[in-house]
């Protein structure tokens, strides 16, 4: 029955749920002919200030238009409406091509100057032809950051493209706008190079299977892809569970976004999954009826990844997986519920609770803790000024204290712990005594204000440093200059040390003086020595630098000083970023 929840893809959650965390337009330049000065003189007298009687831009542009289209469909031998939808919707082409003209379109020719104005530009075009792919795609209501690589490399002109303008057409009388038909090249561009009759007949293929035009009009538009090879199955099956639960075709279009991309298998395997978990039909209509964004939002694969999350933490009845589903709150978007409920996921885990308890935490309450959003876990720490063991124990009592704990919300200090509490702040006292604070001075209040924790951990820290073969008075030292180094757990501060003496080469005197460097997290430490060590290979960098050198700048100043003292810097910063969060 819960077969799809066993999928591989499931079975590394907590692995998983740790690790993951202006428009460029290139135009060619065309060389112009000889006669286009002629031309080009003619035309600036006509709209840059010979003639000026208060036309505003608009009607510049109009008149612009009105010249596209004479050459497209005149001179170039366009059809009507292609030619009257590349010089009506393309802006961006037409003022590109304004512009090159040297015009000044703020000024303005009177009536009678139109038609020449009309001329001229035709005239200009003539001599000075232009990519026709870039209108074109532009007018299918592409923008140029998206259709520049679309571009053909080894064509200018439409009819050079054998199948183009007849697949466009085909689209066309079917009734899909043209605006929508720019997804479609987007998406699947091998559809308009189809030869004579393919796309009509697999478009015919379809609505053999009874679907209406109207319905697959919109599909078409939603996953391009249908038309790709095959018959996608996938789909028929959808639509056929879906009328089978009670849903016909209008409803599955209401639902349907033409702003997203379809993958009709994920769909089938979320219903299939909704299907096993409820036996009862008319369950499973109900719900649909409410939450339609378990199958159609990300084509049902958040609906699968918080079911699978579910199960790794031990969800595996029907009844808390449906129980889940009908409880989940209106939170715009699953994606939404899934990383809220993976950020309280890593929070239980920084704040060290026991695996078991953590899914005992989830299991029960995920259907409103995925409607909140935490904050990072040393912002509690800090302002409800307690440690993790006592935050852990707060939660196990009573989790819905997180529900206090939401971004946006005033959070309040946890109420003192009694007698715990009181051993905890005099083994506090004891430690910043042995450290050599003076006992109820100032110094000795901001410390305590510093160390967060039990008494216990603090001295354990303060052993660790000593066990590396550091003098005690050395490790106060260090301790007194940055107390942040003792806020963190042996082994982190373990796995830190190791990184930099171990790995790196540092000596043990470069973390007394700059004890600073343990605060940061091993990932930046991985990120920064990695950047550096790449710049070396390459003789951008020279030998080793201070600790701090590598680890104080802000991201900014870091990408100015060291990333981008190579060209490829940036971009093998970023690989650096990526496999940091696969290890």
């Amino acid at each position: 029955m819960m077969s799809l929840l066993r999928n591989p893809r499931f079975t590394s959650l907590f692995n998983w749920v740790s690790q993951i965390s202006a428009e460029t337009l290139s135009k060619p330049q065309l060389p112009g002919h000889s006669r286009s000065f002629a031309t080009r003189r003619t035309l600036d007298a006509e709209v840059s200030g010979e003639k000026r009687s208060g036309r505003p831009r608009n009607e510049i542009r109009k008149v612009a238009q009105v010249a596209m289209f004479d050459y497209f469909h005149h001179n170039r031998g366009l059809q009507f409406l292609v030619a009257e939808s590349m010089s009506k919707n393309a802006p961006f082409f037409n003022d590109n091509l304004l512009k090159k003209l040297n015009g000044d379109f703020d000024a303005d020719a009177d009536a009678d100057a139109g038609d020449d104005l009309v001329r001229s530009i035709t005239r200009f075009l003539l001599f000075n032809p232009v990519n026709e792919f870039e209108p074109f795609l532009e007018s299918l209501g592409l923008k140029p950051s998206e259709y520049s690589h679309l571009i053909p490399c080894d064509k200018m002109f439409l009819n050079e493209d054998a199948f183009l303008l007849e697949n466009y057409h085909v689209f066309w009388n079917y009734g899909i706008d043209r605006k929508k038909m720019g997804k479609i090249f987007k998406e699947a561009r091998e559809v308009f190079g189809y030869e004579t009759g393919v796309l009509a007949a697999k478009i015919q293929a379809y609505e053999d299977l009874g679907f209406s035009k109207v319905f697959l009009s919109k599909v078409i538009v939603c996953s391009p892809s249908i038309l790709i090879g095959d018959m996608n199955v996938e789909m028929a099956k959808v639509i056929g569970m879906l009328r089978t639960i009670g849903f016909g075709f209008d409803w599955v279009a209401e639902n349907l976004s033409e702003e997203a991309t379809y993958d009709w298998s994920s769909m089938h395997r979320c219903l299939r999954f909704l299907r096993d978990v409820f036996l009862d039909e008319s369950e499973l209509r109900e719900l649909m009826k409410k939450q339609p964004r378990l199958v159609f939002e990300s084509s049902g694969e958040w609906t699968l990844m918080l079911a699978g999350f579910e199960t790794k933490l031990g969800s595996s009845s029907r009844s808390e997986l449906s129980s889940l589903f009908q409880k989940l709150p209106e939170v715009p978007g699953l994606g939404k519920c899934v990383s809220n409920l993976r950020h309280c996921f890593l929070f239980l885990k920084e704040i060290e609770m026991e695996a078991a308890e953590i899914g005992k935490v989830l299991r029960v309450h995920s259907w409103w803790l995925c409607a909140s959003r935490l904050k990072q876990t040393s912002t509690y720490l800090n302002i409800l000024k307690c440690g993790k063991r006592r935050l852990c124990q707060v939660i196990q009592e009573n989790p819905e204290e997180m529900k206090k704990w939401s971004i946006g919300l005033k959070v309040q200090p946890l109420p003192g712990s009694g007698v715990d509490f009181r051993e905890s702040k005099a083994m506090k006292i004891q430690f910043l005594l042995d450290l050599g604070y003076k006992e109820n001075s100032k110094e000795m209040e901001r410390a305590l204000k510093s160390f967060r924790g039990r008494g216990s951990e603090l001295s354990k820290r303060f052993s660790f440093f000593v066990s590396l073969g550091l003098d005690e008075e050395v490790v106060k030292d260090m301790v007194r200059a940055s107390p942040d180094v003792l806020t963190q757990a042996s082994d982190v501060l373990e796995t830190k040390v190791k990184y930099l003496v171990e790995e790196l080469g540092y000596p043990l005197s470069a973390l007394v003086a700059f004890p600073s460097c343990l605060k940061y997290t091993l990932e930046k430490m991985k990120l920064r020595f990695g950047m550096f060590a790449w710049l070396q290979a390459r003789g951008k960098a020279g030998p080793k630098l201070a600790i701090s050198s590598i680890l104080v700048y802000s991201e900014k100043s870091f990408a100015t000083r060291f990333v981008n003292r190579h060209p490829d810097g940036p971009k093998h910063f970023e690989e650096l970023k990526k496999q940091l969060l696969c290890e």
